[in-house]
């Protein structure tokens, strides 16, 4: 129970960093977006306005060529965004697998020496994961509020709606990781059944 509870920990931990992330390139992506309508909207108003009774055609071609500009930077932006959000989610993906091969290792062990030396362990790295797992927390609140910020919405909503998905998240990937232990457990002890069955046959022949 206690290696399930660790890495259950462990897993929303790193559920709540890949949030974070996330939620950070949303805010680089929003933020970009921004800052290039501003821009644009700053050159419509006081540059082409002006110009435009001067120089019109010079005026349509500079508009023009602001259009391209724009579209290149706008596509550059999205595509280092959708590139980051898939190393970020590929790499948390692994990461929470790794953790729950190790909880189902750790479930099939059949050793009481080991057993208990894994549970001390556990019990020594618990506080530290907990810690580790508030800070981690606070991480995703804060980089959720900060994106949501700088697409105009409401702090306040962003750190209410932060902690639905990152709680749902953690929810499934600790039930995930209770079922392999779980499954691996009962692999265990109905071999050790079988082996002592096996065992009190030869002794009975």
């Amino acid at each position: 129970m206690n290696t399930q509870t660790l890495s259950s920990v462990t897993i929303e931990t790193i559920e709540n960093y890949r949030h974070a992330a996330t939620a950070a390139v949303q805010a680089y992506r929003s933020g970009s977006q921004r800052l290039i309508e501003a821009v644009n909207a700053g050159l419509e108003k006081n540059v082409y306005a002006r110009t435009e009774e001067v120089a019109p055609n010079l005026t349509l071609t500079m508009n023009q060529l602001r259009g391209n500009v724009t579209e290149i930077i706008v596509k550059g932006v999205d595509g280092v965004s959708a590139n980051t959000e898939k190393v970020i989610a590929a790499s948390s993906s692994a990461a929470t697998e790794r953790v729950a091969k190790v909880a189902e290792f750790a479930a099939g062990i059949d050793n009481r020496v080991v057993v208990t030396g894994l549970e001390a362990a556990v019990r020594l790295s618990l506080p530290g994961a907990k810690a580790a797992l508030a800070v981690s927390a606070k991480v995703a609140e804060g980089a959720d509020a900060l994106s949501r910020a700088v697409a105009g919405e409401p702090v306040k909503a962003a750190v209410r709606k932060a902690a639905k998905p990152v709680q749902q998240t953690a929810v499934r990937a600790k039930r995930a990781v209770v079922r392999k232990a779980t499954t691996a457990k009962a692999a265990v002890t109905r071999k050790a059944v079988a082996a002592k069955r096996g065992a009190r046959k030869v002794v009975a022949a």
